[in-house]
């Protein structure tokens, strides 16, 4: 078998037409094939994001109280706090205002700081000194407030920011600590210390990992969200105990209680269903990219049935005119795939602002490729073995 590729290439030069519209279904097919295998990789990754805390030793306890007014509310949930700190196995307890596992479409916050010109997209998360404890925070910068246990009310006083809040508003950590936070969710708040990222919000919303915690308590509403921290090992335990100390109060409200699991959670979910949609979509994509090959080299070899013909009178056997075939294929794929990728990497600066965090797969992209040039060179085969069948007898017919 000779691979020559002279004789493709003058061939491509007799025919630019169909050489032009192969290359651009082959640049359209691999630019929407890396773009969808990036997209799916990224709903993978943010699907699949840790909240950070200590989730084995961690329950949310949700409830929404009809009716009422706000001193009703407060008494309320000041009862429920001090109930579930009461209760055996349970190490702490605070009310919060925002949760990954909360599933209501709200908006983040615009922070600023009077003494600063940057700006900065994070989430208040209200709640209480005892939230550190609570939540497993650690100070990367300054100190957390005192866990006062019951103070689970007031007018917010301090803060404590993750690090990438503090680095977007600030610069560093260090610079952040007492200095002042306001947004228009929030009255100026002093920052008493930079804890680890953590994310409050789920991870498909903006800057998830961007948090203020505000003390001062969540505010009243009939809807509360309480964390509550086990002993270790205890979870399950604890929680069936939350559940039956508030089990006669079904008729009057509705209460939740579930372990702080984001691996059964719904951004999980949906993360991985949105990344298998996008696989599929890409894997019709590229079956499409094929047919268009496989049409357009059936063409040319109709085309050429009495050039086929000739060649085999001169002496090439079936190989010669299959490795003909895919070496003309190859050319085509190399020239597609690169403007493909070009048309990728204007995509993935495209996607960049939507898609926060986005990073070039390199594995995705290149397993794309493989699947697509094994895909191609499968559908190249198809008309090639149909040619390498043409009987020399075909070059005499004409005459």
């Amino acid at each position: 078998m000779r691979l020559d590729a002279g004789p493709v290439l003058r061939t491509l030069r007799r025919q630019p037409a169909v050489f032009t519209m192969l290359v651009l279904e082959i640049a359209a097919g691999v630019a929407t094939l890396t773009a969808l295998l990036l997209s799916a990789s990224w709903y993978g990754l943010i699907g699949a994001q840790h909240s950070s805390f200590d989730e084995e030793n961690l329950l949310l306890v949700s409830s929404y109280t009809p009716g009422g007014d706000e001193a009703a509310l407060v008494a309320s949930q000041r009862a429920d706090l001090a109930r579930l700190r009461a209760i055996p196995g349970v190490e702490a307890a605070s009310s919060v205002s925002l949760s990954i596992l909360d599933a209501r479409w709200i908006y983040p916050a615009l922070f600023k700081s009077p003494d600063s010109k940057r700006r900065a997209v994070g989430w208040p998360a209200f709640t209480d000194d005892a939230a550190p404890r609570t939540l497993g925070l650690h100070a990367i910068a300054g100190t957390l407030p005192p866990d006062a246990g019951g103070d689970d009310g007031g007018a917010a006083r301090e803060a404590y920011m993750t690090i990438c809040l503090a680095k977007a508003l600030f610069g560093s950590p260090a610079n952040a600590i007492g200095r002042f936070v306001e947004s228009d969710q929030n009255v100026p708040v002093r920052v008493r210390a930079v804890v680890q990222n953590a994310t409050m919000r789920i991870p498909f919303m903006p800057h998830a990992g961007c948090v203020l915690f505000i003390a001062g308590g969540a505010p009243v509403g009939h809807e509360a969200q309480v964390y509550v921290r086990t002993a270790p090992g205890a979870r399950d335990t604890v929680q069936t105990r939350v559940r039956d100390a508030f089990a006669g109060e079904a008729r009057r409200r509705w209460i939740d209680v579930r372990s702080l699991d984001t691996t059964d959670s719904q951004h999980v979910r949906v993360g991985h269903g949105l990344a298998a949609f996008l696989s599929i979509i890409g894997a019709l994509v590229g079956v499409n990219a094929q047919l268009g090959a496989l049409a357009a080299t059936s063409f040319l070899v109709a085309q050429r049935r009495r050039q086929i013909g000739i060649r085999r009178a001169l002496g090439a056997t079936k190989a010669d005119i299959v490795a003909y075939f895919l070496v003309e294929s190859g050319f085509t794929m190399l020239a597609g795939s690169l403007l493909g990728l070009g048309g990728t990497v204007l995509l993935f600066l495209m996607m960049r602002p939507f898609f926060q965090g986005l990073a070039v797969d390199v594995g995705a992209i290149a397993a794309g490729l493989v699947l697509f040039w094994s895909a191609t060179i499968a559908a190249t085969l198809v008309p090639a073995l149909s040619a390498a069948r043409v009987p020399p007898s075909v070059a005499s017919r004409s005459l």
